[in-house]
Formats: structure tokens, C-alpha cells, sequence
């Protein structure tokens, strides 16, 4: 099965997620996503929230329009020169967001399908997918998680359903009974042991799983819902 990607093909449950966060003020949603703290609200220093207001609508056009990244590299530039805020960092930080915003309303999108499915596909099993990524940024946990298999509506992925950090590739495959008699696999025993770490975050003490950057231990799927309610 491939690695889902952000595509010029329209995915209207991801769409619907950016809609509706742009929607939310930012301090609503920091309500709902306690963890989210300022190194993982896609915002850097001196970054406002009427800039991630206009950021996340750029994103949402570069979707809706099948422009991609490109597209939305324009209209960064545009709002970044709008709010007087200096990048500084040649076009890295525009990608990095781009990135992560896409890989979260994505993730929310397939994690309403997954709901919708879940009495024939039950099941979801972690896929961990670039070992570099995983040297580069200390991810041996991520490495450890390949293959965990879990029912869906299991605790374990209320914080650990990808993306679990910056830059982080992994996903989940949606499993049907005839999948696991298909390839051999087995329902997990149990979920991997954890751990908490804490990290500081321009200074602040963060306390986050291991293996999970701090702002990433969340279900945006499950977020989404609360948008939607």
C-alpha cells in the first residue's frame, strides 16, 4: 500500500478540516489541542495569529486548487509581506508548514474514513516509512511502532496516530480481518509500552510521549470531530 501524499487531487474531508479550523479562533483551538504549544501551532517567533489565519487560508487554496506547494509559496510570500513579518529562512519554514499543515488535515480526513469503515476495516496498523528521517531527528520509536496493529477505536491512537513530529512520513493502514488472514499479521497484544518526556519549547517545559515531538500528541482525526460538533 503507498504512502498517502498531498496530491492535486481534491480530498474533501481534508478540505472540510481547514475550513473549519479557519473558522475557529486560535484560541478555541489551542482549547481543544492542549499540547499545542508555539513550536508546533505552525508559527515561529513574532508570527500572529492574523498570520496563521491567513497562512491556513493559503493552504486551503493550494488544496481546493490542486495548486500544490508552489501554489501556496506564493500566496506565503504574499502574506508574510501583507503582516510585515521577515521569513528569513529561504523558503524552508514556508515548506515545513506547508508540510505539516497538509499532512494534518489529511490525516483528519482519512481518520473520518477510517470511522465510516470501521465495521469492515477494524483495524489499523502503524507504517513507518523513512529510516533516514528517523537518524536525522532521534525517531527510533517510530521505527519501534512499525507493524503495531491496534483496533481503531484503541486509546494508543488518540496520541499516537501520525504525524507524530516535523518532517514525520509514517501513516496507517485500515485493515479488514480478511487483510490480517491475507499477509499473515496479527492484532497486537498490546499497545507499545510508554514513556513521557519532557522537552523545553522556547524555554517552556512540555511534557510529551517519547518518540512524539511536543504539539504533535494529538489525533487531529478526533479534532476534527469536535470541529464538526
Amino acid at each position: 500500500m503507498a504512502t498517502p501524499e498531498v496530491s492535486n487531487v481534491r480530498f474533501e474531508e481534508a478540505i472540510t478540516f481547514l475550513r473549519r479550523r479557519l473558522e475557529l479562533p486560535a484560541d478555541r483551538w489551542a482549547e481543544l489541542v492542549r499540547q499545542i504549544d508555539e513550536a508546533a501551532t505552525d508559527r515561529s517567533a513574532g508570527m500572529t495569529d492574523a498570520l496563521l489565519t491567513d497562512i491556513l487560508a493559503e493552504v486551503l487554496r493550494a488544496i481546493e486548487d490542486g495548486t500544490g506547494l508552489g501554489g501556496f509559496l506564493d500566496g506565503w510570500d504574499t502574506a508574510i509581506r501583507r503582516h510585515g513579518w521577515e521569513d528569513g529562512s529561504d523558503g524552508y519554514r514556508a515548506g515545513l508548514t506547508f508540510r505539516i499543515m497538509t499532512a494534518q488535515a489529511y490525516a483528519a480526513g482519512r481518520w473520518q474514513q477510517i470511522q465510516r469503515l470501521k465495521r469492515v476495516r477494524p483495524y489499523l496498523r502503524y507504517v513507518h516509512v523513512d529510516p533516514e528521517l528517523t537518524q536525522r531527528y532521534s525517531r527510533h520509536e517510530h521505527a519501534e511502532w512499525h507493524g503495531v496493529i491496534l483496533p481503531v477505536d484503541h486509546p494508543w491512537w488518540i496520541t499516537h496516530y501520525p504525524p507524530n513530529g516535523w518532517n514525520c512520513r509514517c501513516y496507517v493502514q485500515s485493515l479488514s480481518e480478511r487483510d490480517l488472514a491475507r499477509y499473515g499479521w496479527e492484532v497486537s497484544d498490546e499497545a507499545p509500552p510508554e514513556r513521557t518526556l519532557i522537552k523545553f519549547v522556547r524555554g517552556r517545559p512540555i511534557e510529551t510521549p517519547a518518540g512524539i515531538d511536543p504539539g504533535f500528541a494529538f489525533n487531529p482525526g478526533i479534532v476534527g470531530l469536535a470541529l464538526a460538533g
